[in-house]
């Protein structure tokens, strides 16, 4: 199963004073990234961060929902990030299926004006 996972960070504003602020980075933010990045170089996901923004997007494959759900609360940063996730038909799928669906609209268009 492939899924598109967007998250953009939940903003604060100016509760935090700098030393907590800082202490968010190094505890969820970095460790976050770097499981990322250990799960990019092993193929599991592929993306990054939009420059310049708080926010960014990766795509994932898994074996269940439940395993997308295990390792998204896994990451340290999961509940200061607001997430966005829609699973994806891969291409080959829409490409073996779509001459069907024609097939299909044409039938029904046949008979519908044979019904006429």
């Amino acid at each position: 199963m492939l899924f598109l996972v967007t998250g953009d960070n939940i903003d604060p504003g100016y509760l935090l004073p700098p030393e907590p602020t800082l202490q968010v980075v190094e505890q969820a933010i970095v460790p976050s990234f770097g499981i990322l990045a250990q799960m990019q170089e092993q193929g599991k996901v592929t993306g990054g961060i939009y420059p310049g923004e708080r926010s960014g997007a990766f795509m994932i494959e898994v074996e269940s929902f439940e395993e997308l759900d295990s390792i998204m609360n896994h990451l340290p940063f999961f509940g200061i990030i607001k997430w966005s996730v829609k699973p994806l038909m891969p291409f080959g799928s829409i490409a073996r299926q779509l001459p069907g669906y024609l097939a299909d609209v044409r039938q029904q268009l046949e008979g519908g004006a044979a019904g006429h």
